[in-house]
């Protein structure tokens, strides 16, 4: 159909470029036998040369023009608009002046030259050749309108014979391959729906008979496979149950190991503390009598083991606090104080700690002064562990705390100028034991029990601790608790214990 549309196109194009050559041939003849009638300016000479070019099939009109673009003589039908004629005459050889949608106008200008020895008795006026006036046809486009029409109509008919007749044969053709083909799809469609392994019927062209041969092989390993996985489910199901009881036992096992552990951390805390606090006892006294007898070099001295053995102290506290969490025996004890008081109390301990590395310390409470029902040791040691580690990582900078109430909530914000934390780090700074990596821990010191003690006291409290950091422009930690302490204590530690049996059981 195509190649038909493009043979008409292709043919209508040479007609048009043959018309319009022997209309340009008409014109240049034209102009050849209206030099006398020029000469003369006479319309009976120009009879002739008029009814020669209307003798032509394609022409419907003539006209012959005088240099000054008025008309000499004109027949048939033939329009034109003065204003285009400057235009139209500007052209020194035939040509196609204006195409319209069905014909076109061909102008020429008619020359006196010095070899056209049938006029030598006109001189010329200087130059070889002297412009004496134009000539203008009209060609019809009809036979090229009738001739485009036929093309294209008698090759739409082939072209639409023969594309009947490929269509057929295609048909055919298909039919001969996908008949086989529907045959091998309507067996793999049963076997899918029933489960059944239906084999296929071999027929049809050579690829359609190796697919259904290729298929019925896959069936048959199929058989084979699910053959041998009746046999080993029926050996998994046992080897699962005694799977999920060694499983079971494992996690026994471990769950007691871990509150073994617990108890153990729990004990030998307190085991230690005792002899740490009668040895602090002890140095406080010497230091008491050394002080009287003004010998301030021991003094020294014992004030320095003095600060390692309360840094000692503080970190026997912290494992003590981790394994009574650890092991459910942490409990809470609500208490009412003022957020003022509450606040304040937890700056007066922390401003020094702030001015050691220059730091600047900013608090902003609100106006009004909540009473707050709640745990107020572990309120102000988590504060405390904020502020000491926004005091730790920043040097030279600003640490703020910030209190709010929102919607039945107290909202602390602790936030520092320091190091930040980087953002794939964020997740673990709660974890026990760790810090953000292990430089940071050799520069700032610490054992990394302090947020993973401050998180779990936020939530035996019922509240949110939350952190906000980006590297090198410092960090945000918000610490929510609600206003009053939950209802029933006791229940919040069977909680607690029940939480930590939960992760137990993760490990």
């Amino acid at each position: 159909m195509t190649s038909s549309i493009v043979a008409a196109w292709i043919a209508v194009n040479q007609s048009r470029q043959v018309l319009e050559h022997h209309s340009l041939q008409i014109a240049g003849n034209l102009a050849h036998q209206s030099l006398l009638s020029l000469i003369t300016e006479s319309k009976e000479n120009a009879e002739p040369a008029l009814d020669q070019a209307m003798s032509f099939n394609d022409v419907s009109g003539v006209a012959i023009f005088t240099e000054r673009m008025s008309v000499l003589q004109q027949r048939g039908e033939i329009n034109w608009q003065t204003d285009n004629l400057p235009v139209w005459f500007a052209e020194e050889k035939p040509t196609l002046a204006a195409d319209r949608a069905d014909h076109w106008i061909i102008t020429a200008p008619v020359y006196l030259q010095e070899e056209q020895g049938d006029y030598a008795e006109f001189e010329l006026a200087g130059d070889k050749k002297q412009l004496l006036g134009y000539v203008m046809i009209n060609v019809s486009k009809d036979s090229l309108q009738s001739l485009t029409t036929n093309l294209f109509s008698y090759n739409l008919m082939i072209g639409l014979v023969f594309a009947t007749l490929l269509l057929w044969l295609q048909n055919a053709g298909l039919k001969r391959i996908t008949r086989p083909l529907l045959n091998l799809s309507h067996s793999m469609n049963e076997a899918r729906t029933t489960g059944e392994h239906n084999y296929a019927n071999v027929e049809g062209p050579l690829e359609v008979r190796q697919i259904a041969e290729s298929y019925n092989a896959m069936m048959q390993v199929l058989e084979q496979q699910e053959d041998k996985l009746v046999k080993l489910n029926s050996g998994l199901e046992t080897e699962v149950a005694i799977r999920t009881k060694e499983l079971t036992h494992a996690r026994d096992t471990a769950l007691v190991a871990v509150r073994t552990q617990s108890e153990f951390l729990a004990n030998i805390s307190h085991e230690l503390r005792t002899p740490l606090q009668a040895t602090m006892g002890y140095i406080e006294l010497v230091i008491e009598e050394l002080e009287d007898e003004a010998m301030d070099e021991p003094v020294e001295d014992l004030r320095e083991a003095m600060r390692a053995s309360t840094r000692l102290l503080a970190l026997i506290n912290m494992i003590l606090d981790l394994a009574k969490c650890e092991s459910g025996k942490m409990e809470l004890m609500p208490q009412e104080i003022s957020l003022h008081s509450l606040t304040q109390e937890t700056e007066a301990v922390i401003r020094p700690l702030a001015s050691k590395k220059q730091n600047t310390f900013k608090v902003y409470l609100p106006e009004d002064d909540p009473v707050l029902n709640v745990d107020k040791e572990k309120a102000q040691q988590v504060l405390l562990n904020l502020l000491s580690n926004a005091c730790k990582f920043t040097e030279k900078g600003t640490v703020l705390l910030s209190a709010s109430v929102d919607d039945g909530f107290v909202v602390w914000q602790v936030s520092d100028t320091g190091i930040g934390i980087p953002k794939n780090q964020q997740n673990m700074i709660f974890d026990k034991f760790r810090q953000i990596d292990g430089s940071v821990k050799r520069k700032y010191g610490g054992t990394g029990l302090g947020l993973a003690i401050s998180k779990h006291f936020t939530e035996m409290m019922g509240g949110a601790l939350d952190v906000f950091s980006e590297t090198g422009q410092g960090t945000t930690f918000v610490f929510k608790l609600p206003l009053a302490a939950p209802a029933d204590p006791v229940s919040q530690n069977l909680l607690s214990k029940n939480s930590s049996s939960t992760d137990l059981e993760k490990l």
